[in-house]
């Protein structure tokens, strides 16, 4: 598990350094809360990935509100399938992560 995990974290910081600086920002932001833990493509089954997160959220790419949408998701308590990180992010690394989804999270 241990190296799986830093063979994801390897590719995180290997995207991170020739991306936008927008993408940057994201991206680290994912590694430094652990959104890469569940996220990262095989480490949770229940989790969508990055990519899925971004493709899903790409419908709503460009409208009005979307951003807030997608940061109040981010932050909702759920009572069932309860996703304490989720819960615990601040309202602002909340809009950047969900910035950098709706950008399309690479």
């Amino acid at each position: 598990m241990a190296h799986a995990h830093h063979t994801a974290l390897s590719i995180v910081l290997a995207f991170t350094l020739s991306a936008s600086p927008l993408a940057q920002a994201g991206s680290a932001l994912a590694v430094e809360k652990g959104c890469v833990n569940c996220h990262s493509n095989a480490f949770h089954p229940n989790a969508p990935s990055f990519k899925e997160l971004a493709d899903n959220s790409a419908r709503r790419r460009g409208e009005t509100g979307a951003e807030d949408h997608l940061m109040s998701e981010l932050r909702k308590p759920r009572l069932v399938g309860r996703i304490g990180a989720h819960e615990h992010l601040s309202e602002e690394s909340a809009r950047a992560l969900a910035r950098w989804i709706l950008d399309g999270a690479h």
